[in-house]
C-alpha cells in the first residue's frame, strides 16, 4: 500500500469515515480534483468525469457492498496509478 494511496483516500473520504461511497468519490474529485493533480497527489489524467470515476468505483468495490474500503481502493489506485 502506498503513500499516495492513503494520502488520496483521505483527500476523497469527506465524511471522514474510513469507507468511500460512489458518490463522495464523484463530489470529492470534482471539487478537490484539480488542485490534488497540481499537487502531485495524482496525476493529471486521474480527473476524470463522472462516468470513468463510477467505473473505477466498480472496479473497486469487490465485495459489491457500495463502499470502498481502504484497502479495496489501494488494491485498485496503486495498479491504475503505477503506485505498486
Amino acid at each position: 500500500m502506498s503513500d499516495k494511496a492513503r494520502s488520496l483516500f483521505e483527500a476523497l473520504d469527506l465524511d471522514g469515515d474510513g469507507l468511500l461511497i460512489r458518490e463522495e468519490v464523484i463530489v470529492a474529485l470534482r471539487r478537490k480534483g484539480p488542485s490534488l493533480a497540481a499537487m502531485g497527489v495524482i496525476p493529471s489524467w486521474g480527473v476524470q468525469d463522472a462516468d470513468a470515476s463510477s467505473a473505477l468505483f466498480d472496479a473497486a468495490d469487490q465485495n459489491g457492498d457500495a463502499a470502498l474500503t481502504f484497502e479495496e481502493f489501494t488494491a485498485v489506485v496503486d495498479r491504475r496509478f503505477g503506485w505498486s
